[in-house]
C-alpha cells in the first residue's frame, strides 16, 4: 500500500483497494493506522513553473567550497550571467 501511496497519495481508498485487490475498509484501516503512527504524511508540491518561477540551484561539496569559496562562487556567478533569468545568491556560513 505504501508504494501505491508514493505513486499518488491522492488516490481514494476505493482506487487503492482495487489496485491492491483488497476491500476498501481494509485500505481505510491501514491508511488510518499508518497516519497515526506517523509512517505516512502528506504535503503539497508546488508547480513553480506555473507560478512563474525560474530557478537554479548550485551546490558544492563542503570540502571543495571551503577550500576555494571565491573561485567556486565566481564559477556559479559566471554561469548565471550567461542565463539572464537566473539569480545567484551567495550562502553565508
Amino acid at each position: 500500500m505504501i508504494s501505491e501511496l508514493v505513486k499518488n497519495s491522492r488516490r481514494s481508498d476505493r482506487e487503492l483497494a482495487k489496485a491492491l485487490g483488497v476491500s476498501q475498509p481494509t485500505v481505510s484501516r491501514i491508511r488510518v493506522r499508518l497516519e497515526k503512527q506517523g509512517i505516512i504524511e502528506y504535503s503539497a508540491v508546488l508547480n513553480l513553473a506555473k507560478l512563474g518561477f525560474e530557478m537554479i540551484a548550485v551546490t558544492f561539496g563542503e570540502r571543495d567550497f571551503q577550500k576555494h569559496p571565491e573561485i567556486n562562487f565566481k564559477k556559479a556567478k559566471d554561469f548565471a550571467d550567461i542565463q539572464a533569468s537566473f539569480l545567484v545568491l551567495r550562502a553565508v556560513g
